[in-house]
């Protein structure tokens, strides 16, 4: 049993939620496995019916799917998903970024920093195996700065979802880096508009990329004769 998600509390539904949600995050669960309740009770230390709740909070949230008479999996995007989400992450996280940098205190703009750090010493000591973890949570931080609960919520079961379906980021990781200074200067000068605009850019470019990507993997549909 693995005693790092093991659960010892009361609200036992809310902490398996959290549990899975960072499991997901971390890709300990990867997009399209199966979830085995049976397995997941055994190794968080609970009964079925927490993980059943638990499983219905994730799926509303898009970050699994449950199939009737097949059970319940990490949500797999499609190629439609996968844009559309993007797209809602420009406009959302943009909103997200303008009040930051409006409401933003002292302190959160030290945290910021901190973030950001991490970020970057990832970046240029070249260890990038947690980069899109770090990269969430530079995101989320700024999420939390606006001191809008319920588009935090929303923003973090998206980007959760999106880098259970990748592989790395989008843009080069310095290039990233960059964009990210950008944003905290512009947060931590309280300029919300420039915040908002290097934060839909910034979207925007990693949107963009994934389109062509996706393009290229796609296979090509069936061909008709010409008529």
């Amino acid at each position: 049993m693995d005693k790092r998600y093991k659960i010892n509390y009361v609200d036992r539904s809310e902490k398996v939620y959290q549990a899975l949600k960072e499991m997901i995050l971390k890709n300990e669960l990867k997009s399209g496995q199966k979830l085995n309740q049976e397995k997941i009770s055994q190794m968080l230390g609970v009964s079925r019916t927490p993980v059943l709740s638990a499983f219905s909070k994730l799926e509303k949230e898009m970050l699994i799917e449950i199939k009737p008479r097949r059970g319940a999996y990490v949500k797999k995007l499609s190629i439609k998903e996968f844009i559309e989400l993007y797209e809602i992450r420009m406009r959302l996280e943009s909103l997200g970024a303008y009040e930051a940098a409006k409401n933003a205190t002292e302190k959160e703009i030290e945290q910021l920093k901190l973030t950001l750090d991490s970020f970057i010493n990832s970046v240029n000591q070249g260890t990038r195996k947690y980069l899109m973890e770090k990269d969430y949570y530079l995101h989320m931080k700024i999420m939390e700065m606006s001191k809008n609960t319920l588009l935090f919520r929303i923003i973090s079961s998206f980007n959760i979802i999106i880098i259970s379906n990748m592989e790395g980021l989008l843009k080069p990781a310095e290039q990233s880096m960059d964009e990210h200074k950008q944003m905290f200067d512009a947060i931590r000068n309280h300029d919300a508009g420039l915040s908002e605009k290097l934060m839909y850019n910034h979207i925007l470019d990693s949107r963009n990329r994934l389109s062509k990507r996706l393009a290229e993997e796609e296979p090509p549909g069936p061909q008709s004769d010409a008529v």
